[in-house]
């Protein structure tokens, strides 16, 4: 079981590494046309893959994993053969069932009973990419739901999930370039509550497991 564990971990470093370069790269060579849009769909299932690989022992955190990929397929399917707003929105919101889905299961990993790890604080970072990405499908929901929800840089840009991306880490990190800019008041709320998530996510939840991850280093002594 302990070798099980430490493998399962092991993903965690390995899922931040995926999910870094789907976010930071993949994304914006795939707006730019420079790589197939097909890359996208595959770091996707990559990351799907790597999760199940973490919590593969836990019978139900996979099937969740497995049932929520199976719909986000689905969707991707409806919206392929019948685009129209309301398929689009519906392939948002799977999309957003998923990533949750992925972030509570690797949570379950990241704090759950054990040591903490090196490779548990890094986990956490994949949590933190989650949730602004997360947060840029509710800004896409918002903006498919209603175009007027943002100011014009939106459209402008052609690409609104990746620049949508762009905007919620902007938000997260609160860098605020002012480039875009929420004037729908729900897509407002949702900028004022991933900006206290951005703020509290570091400076609690990852620096009490950097300090667990330490205190047993000291331990070990």
């Amino acid at each position: 079981m302990h070798v099980e564990n430490r493998t399962s971990e092991r993903s965690l470093t390995v899922l931040v590494i995926v999910e870094s370069l789907q976010l930071f790269l993949i994304a914006p060579l795939a707006a730019e046309t420079r790589v197939p849009a097909w890359t996208f769909f595959f770091m996707i299932a990559l990351n799907v893959a790597i999760v199940l690989s973490v919590v593969w022992h836990r019978r139900s955190a996979a099937i969740a994993v497995v049932v929520a990929a199976l719909i986000e397929t689905l969707a991707v399917a409806l919206r392929v053969f019948s685009r129209s707003t309301q398929t689009e929105a519906l392939d948002f919101v799977a999309a957003l069932i998923l990533l949750i889905a992925l972030t509570i299961v690797v949570g379950m990993t990241i704090f759950g009973p054990g040591r903490v790890t090196v490779h548990r604080v890094v986990g956490a970072v994949a949590i933190y990419l989650n949730i602004a990405l997360a947060f840029a499908l509710a800004y896409r929901l918002i903006s498919a739901l209603s175009p007027t929800a943002f100011s014009a840089g939106l459209a402008a840009s052609g690409h609104p999930l990746t620049t949508l991306i762009y905007f919620s880490f902007s938000t997260i990190t609160t860098t605020g370039y002012g480039d875009i800019v929420p004037v729908d008041p729900v897509a407002r709320s949702l900028t004022n509550v991933e900006s206290v998530i951005g703020q509290l996510f570091p400076a609690t939840l990852l620096a009490r497991l950097i300090t667990l991850e330490l205190e047993h280093r000291r331990e070990l002594r």
